[in-house]
């Protein structure tokens, strides 16, 4: 593969994850928007009595302290087992797969912390949110974190600029 090629490949690649870390965050953004203006207009939704608010709360809590740190594990495990050797569109990739699933379990607690504000109105649900909110943002996906994470050469480098 020639050098104009490969970096035509990494650029579209790297493209392609900014879409699509932009495509959740602003998806993750409306619903917290949707949440917080719904549960302002109409309230919560009393679907479950206090009993189970609190067991609601705690679901949500284990979710945060057990999916954050798994994330993160997951994410620096699967980078961990790049072949150094290879490519570095064949890195991207894999860092492409490793990063969308980062960000996807990340959304998915964001989500949990929405739904249980939206059927409690307890604003720690909102607090929790913005803990994995926060975290998604420092997350985004910039050329000096991909090749800090992934140990790139500095011709390797050169190809990413």
């Amino acid at each position: 593969m020639t050098n104009r090629k490969m970096q035509a490949d990494i650029k579209k690649q790297f493209k392609t994850l900014n879409i699509l870390y932009a495509a959740i965050l602003v998806s993750i953004s409306l619903a917290a928007l949707f949440t917080v203006f719904f549960v302002f207009r109409s309230g919560h939704l009393p679907i479950f009595d206090a009993e189970h608010q609190a067991l609601i709360k705690t679901v949500v809590i284990i979710s945060l302290l057990v999916g954050i740190p798994v994330s993160h594990i997951f994410f620096y495990k699967k980078i961990k087992h790049i072949n150094p050797d290879i490519q570095v569109v064949n890195k991207l990739r894999f860092y492409q797969t490793a990063f969308i699933v980062r960000v996807a379990m990340l959304e998915a607690i964001g989500l949990i912390a929405l739904i249980g504000y939206l059927v409690t109105a307890d604003k720690s649900f909102l607090y929790m949110f913005a803990v994995v909110f926060i975290l998604f943002m420092i997350h985004a996906p910039t050329k000096n974190k991909l090749c800090s994470d992934l140990n790139l050469s500095e011709q390797e480098e050169e190809l990413l600029f």
